[in-house]
């Protein structure tokens, strides 16, 4: 499985509407069909699970498209979503040979919950991840998943 952090976003600081309808920003847009021709030309998806929000929707698009694959909204992948419902959903059939698209704070939190379970070879809860790039999970991720960034290429130059 692999799970994005979504692209570029307008900051918010500049948006008086509601976080969920938050949008991409032009970079954050290319930023997301980068995303889509590297998972599609290198990894096979059965569907994608998004948080709620219109960012990850956005970021995830393209390659819904490309692929044809379903795309499914999941609450645990939300700004408000707990590290528990995360690994729940990690651990689901739903899971497996999906893309996942969520927030760095759920990262943060998946991270910190497998450190504390004592889980070697995955990112320290303080790693970050760049807006747009993603983790591969090889292998049972509460067990034995292998754990290997993936960067959105020649995208980093400004404005995480």
């Amino acid at each position: 499985m692999l799970i994005v952090r979504h692209a570029r976003a307008i900051p918010k600081d500049s948006w008086t509407g509601p976080d969920a309808d938050r949008p991409l920003t032009a970079a954050g847009v290319r930023q997301a069909a980068t995303f889509a021709q590297v998972v599609t030309r290198d990894l096979p998806v059965r569907r994608v699970l998004t948080s709620p929000t219109l960012r990850c929707e956005q970021t995830v698009a393209p390659l819904v498209a490309a692929r044809r694959v379903p795309l499914l909204r999941r609450a645990a992948l939300g700004v408000d979503g707990s590290a528990r419902a995360l690994l729940e959903l990690l651990a689901s059939d739903e899971a497996d040979g999906a893309v996942l698209c969520t927030h760095g704070e759920r990262l943060r939190d998946l991270f910190e919950a497998w450190h504390a379970r004592g889980r070697h070879g995955v990112p320290s809860s303080d790693g970050r991840t760049r807006k747009g790039d993603a983790w591969l999970l090889r292998g049972y991720p509460s067990e034995d998943a292998t754990v290997e960034y993936l960067v959105t290429p020649d995208l980093h130059r400004s404005g995480q």
